[in-house]
C-alpha cells in the first residue's frame, strides 16, 4: 500500500514538474526582444493596408513613433535592442516580403542567427514566436 501511494507521488511530482518546466520555456519565450519586435511588425503591416514594412530602418521608424507609455507596457526601453536576441547577443536576421505557406503555419518574417543548445526563435508576421531546431527551420526558412 505504502508502494503504491509513494509511486503515485512521484507520478505526480514527476508530471507537475514537467508542467512548470513548460510554463518556464513559454514565458521565456513570450518575453523575448521577439515578442514585442512581432507585434510591432504586425501592426506595421495593420497600418500600411497589409504591406510588409521595406526594410529594418523602416520598422524601427513605425516602433519610434509608438506612445512612450505603449512602449513601455511592452517592455520596450531601446528600440535598438529590440533587433537584437537576448539569447546569442545577435542581430536578428529578417525577410522582408515572406510569403503565405499552408494555412494554420507560422509565416516567418525575423529569427536568431544562432539560437542556443541548437535552436533557434523565429517570429512570425502574427506575433507568434516559436523555438525551432535545424530541421524546422529549414522548413519555414528557405535561405536566412
Amino acid at each position: 500500500m505504502l508502494a503504491c501511494w509513494l509511486r503515485s507521488m512521484i507520478l505526480v511530482s514527476l508530471v507537475w514538474c514537467a508542467g512548470c518546466s513548460r510554463d518556464e520555456e513559454i514565458a521565456e519565450r513570450e518575453s523575448s526582444n521577439l515578442k514585442p519586435l512581432a507585434v510591432y511588425y504586425g501592426r506595421f503591416i495593420g497600418a500600411h493596408q497589409g504591406k510588409s514594412p521595406a526594410n529594418e530602418t523602416e520598422l524601427k521608424e513605425f516602433i519610434r513613433k509608438q506612445p512612450a507609455e505603449e512602449l513601455e507596457a511592452m517592455g520596450v526601453r531601446d528600440v535598438e535592442s529590440l533587433f537584437v536576441s537576448s539569447r546569442d547577443k545577435k542581430p536578428y536576421r529578417f525577410n522582408f516580403s515572406p510569403k503565405e505557406t499552408q494555412p494554420g503555419q507560422i509565416v516567418v518574417f525575423a529569427w536568431e542567427q544562432d539560437g542556443i543548445e541548437g535552436k533557434r526563435y523565429v517570429g512570425g508576421t502574427l506575433g507568434q514566436i516559436e523555438e525551432v531546431d535545424a530541421t524546422r527551420f529549414g522548413e519555414l526558412v528557405a535561405s536566412p
